[in-house]
């Protein structure tokens, strides 16, 4: 990819010492690049399990800024997106809880450019590639699939799900986690109209006030009619180390990408760090990391929890 931020390798040592100083039951989302989510969410933000009959719901707000494209300028992502997920869980047997997501979003040219070119420059980096696209326009195109130079509406998908418990230990438990995806609208660049099916694990520790999970998904899916099955996997890979210390949360995200080839086939990765304000609500900050091709250059995000 063109647009690549210099991570000096003497600053990867201290991104590590983050996430793992601070490893909060409220838990990080997908990571935002509507491209690959197009194919498949993962929204989940909590991991306990309920009991005894007793629910609960999550509004988590996101706001990301977007900006990548390859060598050939065929394929563009530059643009910022503002989503919602609504997230409601309820305990109905001893050891099953259902779950439901539903997400909805906007794809607009944005407001951050210029902050972030200033600094890139502060850095030294320069314009660092974002002088090929007017500042705060939609410019999203996949090779000759679809161009979008307006703003977009995403909607969708709803998610529907269980989550039960494997394994209750005196400090950790596993966790296991089956969801349905079920798209509302077939979109180029926003939904394959596929449904898809996840399934992951969770281990957690809780010892005092530490707390640590990790979590792995896998997602299957059918490949969209727009792209040659050898170009597309039918699947992705989640992975999320979270951990908090009080009020105090952080933790790495990784996800594989479905397309084999180009800068596309870059897996994401991503740091996060944020403070738990109340019991109801806590804010966030992510970071991209190298490669950095299927990734938001930052992403902000408030969560409300009831």
């Amino acid at each position: 990819m063109i647009k690549k931020l210099m991570v000096k390798k003497s600053i990867l040592p201290l991104l590590l010492i983050i996430v793992f100083m601070f490893p909060q039951l409220s838990f990080s989302s997908d990571v935002d690049f509507p491209l690959v989510q197009s194919f498949s969410y993962f929204p989940y933000v909590k991991n306990n399990m309920l009991v005894n009959g007793d629910s609960d719901f999550v509004i988590d707000f996101g706001y990301s800024n977007i900006y990548m494209f390859n060598y050939e300028r065929d394929v563009v992502n530059d643009f910022e997106t503002g989503s919602i997920t609504i997230g409601y869980r309820k305990s109905v047997l001893r050891n099953i809880n259902v779950e439901f997501y539903l997400r909805a979003g906007v794809i607009y040219g944005g407001v951050m450019d210029k902050l972030i070119v200033d600094f890139h420059k502060l850095i030294g980096n320069g314009e660092d590639g974002r002088d090929e696209f007017p500042r705060n326009t939609v410019n999203y195109q996949y090779k000759d699939v679809f161009t979008h130079n307006k703003s977009l509406i995403i909607s969708g998908p709803f998610i529907a799900g269980i989550l039960t418990n494997l394994y209750d230990g005196k400090d950790v438990d596993i966790n296991f986690r089956a969801s349905l995806g079920i798209p509302l609208k077939e979109k180029e660049g926003l939904s394959t109209g596929k449904p898809f099916l996840s399934t992951g694990f969770i281990f957690l520790f809780r010892k005092n006030k530490l707390a640590i999970d990790m979590s792995i998904y896998g997602s299957f899916f059918k490949i969209p009619d727009w792209e040659e099955p050898q170009n597309i996997r039918s699947r992705m890979f989640f992975f999320n180390l979270h951990g908090a210390y009080k009020k105090i949360f952080g933790g790495l995200l990784f996800r594989s990408t479905p397309f084999r080839n180009g800068d596309l086939s870059n897996p994401a990765y991503q740091i996060y760090f944020g403070y738990k304000i109340s019991d109801f609500v806590s804010i966030s900050m992510y970071e991209e990391i190298p490669p950095m091709d299927t990734v938001s250059d930052v992403t902000f995000r408030l969560i409300f929890e009831f």
